[in-house]
């Protein structure tokens, strides 16, 4: 056969087989989201719902299921949530739920947060419209108790994200999103949170890059922490993973790879220790 015979049966196939026109070419300058629907396809585009007066207190729709039952707000947000999953395949970015409801992108975040943190939803960090409904039949209903169930088995961490100045580890413009854990898994009692690892400095303690370390927070050093555990610094802002050790009136914090230098604390540091691990979470 020759070329120009073989060229144009390709191009009679690509003309046969055109593609579906589910993803737009991304906007110059704007990061690409994987899932993007082409115009006029969203039949959610155009339609609007409100949330109720700004601001005002919302009550929740099951008093039986007390702090992990969801507000009304909160219910509408899930049900468009739902909703669009039935109708569109896959979940809402946190703009279209804003724009859904004609509010900011931040109020449709902590919506989406407080949700998640109540165990309806659960969200996948890092990932394109990274939200998944949980399956929990009649969990609204008033004589069901699945979800208290399941809550009571489950830890709730927060995953820290940047780090405001001079405020608490836990505070909420810290908390970037959350993540459930059976509680078995985790020491009885105490405060957790989780920390994204970046870099290479613990790889022979076997946590790698993009690894989540899962951490107790710590409230005294000196009664919680002992030399050789691995502990979360807060050094001048910045979180680091490092393993303890103390000698006389000075902390080093040892990297486990030997390209890095152990970082030496005195008194006059600017640093706190802040967590203990307690687990890595990582994804294959």
């Amino acid at each position: 056969m020759s070329r120009k015979k073989t060229a144009q049966s390709k191009k009679k196939i690509v003309q046969e087989n055109p593609p579906l026109p589910l993803a737009k070419e991304p906007v110059p300058g704007r990061k690409r989201n994987a899932l993007q629907i082409e115009t006029g396809v969203n039949p959610f585009q155009k339609k609007h719902a409100s949330l109720g007066k700004f601001r005002a207190k919302s009550k929740r729709i099951n008093q039986e299921l007390g702090k992990y039952s969801l507000t009304e707000k909160q219910a509408k947000v899930l049900d468009f949530m739902t909703n669009y999953v039935k109708k569109v395949g896959f979940p809402p970015t946190v703009r279209e739920v804003a724009d859904y409801f004609k509010i900011s992108a931040k109020a449709a975040h902590d919506h989406i947060r407080s949700i998640a943190k109540k165990g309806y939803i659960r969200i996948f960090p890092g990932a394109a419209r990274g939200m998944e409904i949980v399956d929990l039949e009649g969990v609204k209903g008033s004589n069901t108790p699945v979800l208290k169930t399941v809550m009571e088995s489950t830890t709730i961490v927060p995953l820290i994200g940047s780090i405001a100045a001079g405020a608490p580890i836990l505070a909420e413009e810290n908390i970037d999103s959350y993540l459930s854990f059976p509680k078995s898994m985790l020491p009885m009692g105490g405060q957790f949170f989780a920390l994204r690892v970046r870099g290479d400095s613990m790889e022979g303690a076997g946590i790698f890059d993009g690894d989540i370390a899962v951490l107790k927070q710590v409230n005294d050093v000196n009664s919680e922490v002992k030399n050789g555990d691995i502990v979360a610094a807060l050094i001048d802002g910045d979180a680091t993973l490092k393993t303890y050790e103390k000698a006389r009136n000075k902390i080093n914090l040892k990297a486990e790879n030997p390209k890095y230098d152990p970082i030496s604390l005195s008194a006059q540091s600017n640093a706190s220790i802040v967590g203990k691990l307690v687990g890595i979470y990582r994804k294959y």
